[in-house]
């Protein structure tokens, strides 16, 4: 995600909500949030260890915009420059954001020289999940988009 930042610096813009720890019983140093001063320190903390380019928003502790944003653990969303959701998914996964990213940057240009109109799809792609670590996210890495 921060390559894709990167990519598209003079594009878009990149906003990180941060809600909970993903994972504090992997990651001992990093315990469930219990408090809003905690929930930005461990978000100051991930912006520099990580060196993100990303725009680091913090959620309430109660994660009221993870909630109302669908409550997914690892979901992607872009809004286009109408504020109107262009793409959305509730998985994180960079072969997808790019050419949803290059659309809505090419539909903003087309609308804005009056040639282009859109319309919306929708579908469900797939992975398979063969019980192990990781599974999923080694899935994602090597599976094509068309076959997912």
């Amino acid at each position: 995600m921060d390559q894709l930042a990167r990519d598209y610096e003079n594009e878009a813009h990149f906003l990180f909500v941060y809600t909970r720890e993903a994972h504090p019983d992997k990651h001992p140093e990093f315990p469930a949030i219990r408090s809003i001063e905690q929930k930005f320190d461990h978000a100051r903390i991930m912006k520099e260890r990580h060196g993100t380019p990303r725009i680091i928003l913090i959620d309430d502790v109660d994660g009221a915009v993870h909630r109302t944003w669908a409550g997914c653990s690892n979901m992607s969303w872009i809004i286009d420059h109408t504020g109107h959701v262009h793409f959305k998914a509730n998985w994180t996964s960079e072969p997808d954001l790019r050419p949803a990213l290059d659309s809505a940057v090419k539909l903003r240009e087309l609308k804005r020289e009056g040639i282009a109109s859109q319309y919306f799809t929708e579908g469900v792609w797939y992975t398979r999940q063969h019980g192990q670590p990781d599974a999923f996210e080694k899935e994602l890495e090597r599976a094509p988009r068309a076959e997912r």
